[in-house]
């Protein structure tokens, strides 16, 4: 079994556990800002999504420094962060919804809620959070996991008032986005079926993402260098998406001021 059918196995176990909604309240109570229009705003020159974390299954130290939340805020504060990501998912993360209500409440930015989401409880969730948006997985239609079909968990996100990010991995999974009223788009470059990095592969989605319109067009994971940002920049690019690198790093405000795009380079 892959990574992604063994997460996803585990996770809905999670999510049908009677107290997954607990302490979250009944509907949300802030407004929600924009995610895609923060992200716009900036994607001349480059726009950053910094997510909050506990752990990286895909390394072999999966867990991640310790920090607060109004620390990961503080330290993240910076001109190019447009918005947050917060991992919701239980199972290897140790995360919850709890954590992206709680970055909703003490971030000023937009909170993508990021998990493997495959059905209506966890956008249930999402919208208790106060999550700006969902993030939704190709490739988990792809290989028959969702309970619904992909337009119609849209559909549904957006009833509750939250935009969709869809994510792929390889080209083929693009078609998957017909019929789909996505918001946002993403490349991740690791595969989740083995967790393994590869950069030729999303590079070459995020090409015929780019050419086929999808935008804004977010570049998601492998940024541990300003030059994996670079490429991302390089093939047009709208935002980036950085986590392990920032929740290991010393110095995170320093190390996500040098992922800028060059403003000497191209956009595709």
């Amino acid at each position: 079994m892959g990574f992604l059918a063994e997460i996803t196995a585990a996770n809905r176990s999670a999510v049908e556990r009677p107290d997954y909604l607990d302490r979250l309240p009944l509907a949300g109570d802030r407004p929600r800002p924009s995610m895609r229009q923060a992200i716009s705003r900036r994607a001349t020159s480059g726009s950053l999504i910094v997510e909050y974390k506990r752990a990286s299954p895909g390394r072999p130290d999966p867990d991640l420094p310790a920090r607060t939340l109004s620390d990961f805020v503080r330290l993240t504060d910076r001109p190019n962060v447009v918005a947050y990501s917060c991992l919701a998912t239980r199972p290897r993360f140790h995360g919850g919804p709890l954590d992206v209500y709680d970055l909703a409440r003490v971030g000023r930015r937009p909170v993508l809620f990021k998990d493997f989401v495959v059905g209506e409880r966890q956008l249930d969730a999402a919208e208790r959070a106060g999550a700006s948006a969902v993030l939704l997985i190709a490739r988990l239609a792809v290989a028959g996991l969702l309970e619904r079909p992909l337009a119609e968990l849209a559909a549904s996100a957006h009833r509750r008032g939250l935009e969709v990010l869809l994510e792929f991995h390889r080209e083929a999974e693009l078609s998957e986005a017909d019929g789909v009223a996505a918001d946002m788009y993403g490349v991740n470059v690791r595969d989740l079926d083995t967790l393994t990095i590869d950069p030729a592969t999303a590079e070459a989605t995020l090409g015929a993402a780019a050419a086929a319109g999808r935008r804004p067009l977010i570049g998601l994971s492998g940024v541990e260098r300003p030059e994996d940002a670079a490429r991302f920049w390089d093939r047009g690019a709208d935002g980036i998406l950085v986590g392990t690198a920032v929740a290991r790093s010393s110095d995170p405000g320093k190390f996500l001021d040098s992922l800028a795009r060059d403003p000497r380079g191209s956009r595709a």
